[in-house]
């Protein structure tokens, strides 16, 4: 492509059109970009404690959200009895994280109130929390070669 011809060569494997530019931000996610079969990755978690108060406040050691994340809560069940994980209030509803410390973080609505606990079941094990929306890291790895490895 030139000032004289704006238009990009097919047949050039020099031209602009076939340089990739990486605007990303460096990311440690994924620790490993080929842990799926489709190369593709998301973050899910189960947490280490839930609240059941008001605001209800979610515990995961080193979980690296930042406020303003969406997430959708599933795997919160009552039956059978043996697998009951608590919380199944919140299973398959979507939450805004707010007031993020590095282990905890609270659940609010689209309008940034927390979400009260106090009538919810307690928490005991288990569930699953997914990272959704527009600030879902899905990475292709060949954004992001194994270290070693030189980006042309």
């Amino acid at each position: 492509m030139s000032e004289l011809d704006p238009m990009p060569n097919p047949q050039n494997p020099n031209d602009a059109m076939y340089q990739f530019i990486d605007t990303q931000p460096a990311s440690a996610y994924p620790n490993n970009p080929d842990s799926s079969l489709s190369h593709f990755t998301i973050r899910q978690f189960i947490p280490e404690g839930i609240t059941a108060a008001l605001p209800i406040v979610v515990t995961k050691t080193a979980h690296g959200f930042q406020n303003g994340q969406a997430i959708r809560a599933t795997k919160f069940i009552t039956v059978p009895l043996s697998l009951a994980t608590g919380m199944e209030q919140l299973n398959n509803l979507l939450f805004y994280i707010r007031q993020v410390t590095n282990d905890t973080f609270q659940l609010c609505d689209a309008n940034t109130q927390p979400i009260d606990g106090r009538n919810f079941s307690s928490y005991i094990q288990g569930g699953q929390f997914t990272l959704t929306g527009p600030d879902l890291p899905v990475v292709n790895p060949s954004h992001f070669p194994p270290d070693g490895i030189p980006v042309l």
